[in-house]
């Protein structure tokens, strides 16, 4: 059984700099900025959303934890504006550790996050997805996510 516990200060630090650099990989990947700058535009982002790191206000960064084999598997930040009338959650980051990945662990933590964030009266829950990342945008129509908007584009070749 996959469990969602708040995310440790060491394991918070590990999972901030791999995300960093990872979001701005990929936003790059994206082509939505450049590759000279992304590090720096990443790593604002993440202090906007996360000022006071693991205890940021609305933000909750869990670790996905598998009670059985009693390991880690990964993390699962979301963001549930909990001042709001009408609670919307937004999922800002979801990793599983590569080795686990494959196993139905993502699953698994989305099923956990729906009883959590229904425990916390969140109407909804969002997410964005990168283009290039097929296997979480499969895995997200299986949960019941359905697509809301498309950004596309066409690059020329100089």
């Amino acid at each position: 059984m996959i469990q969602l516990l708040p995310i440790e200060q060491a394991d918070f630090e590990v999972f901030l700099e791999q995300e960093i650099v990872g979001y701005a990989e990929d936003k790059v990947k994206s082509g939505n900025w450049q590759a000279e700058d992304a590090l720096e535009k990443s790593r604002k982002e993440f202090e906007h959303y996360l000022p006071d790191g693991r205890h940021s206000k609305d933000q909750f960064v869990f670790t996905i934890f598998d009670n059985e084999a009693q390991r880690k598997l990964g993390v699962l930040w979301v963001q549930v504006k909990m001042d709001e009338p009408r609670r919307e959650a937004f999922i800002l980051d979801f990793v599983i550790d590569e080795q686990f990945r494959g196993k139905g662990f993502g699953k698994q933590a989305l099923t956990a996050l729906d009883e959590k964030l229904m425990e916390m009266g969140s109407e909804s829950v969002g997410l964005h997805v990168f283009g290039h990342n097929t296997n979480a945008f499969e895995l997200y129509k299986k949960m019941g996510y359905e697509v809301t908007n498309i950004n596309m584009r066409k690059v020329y070749k100089k």
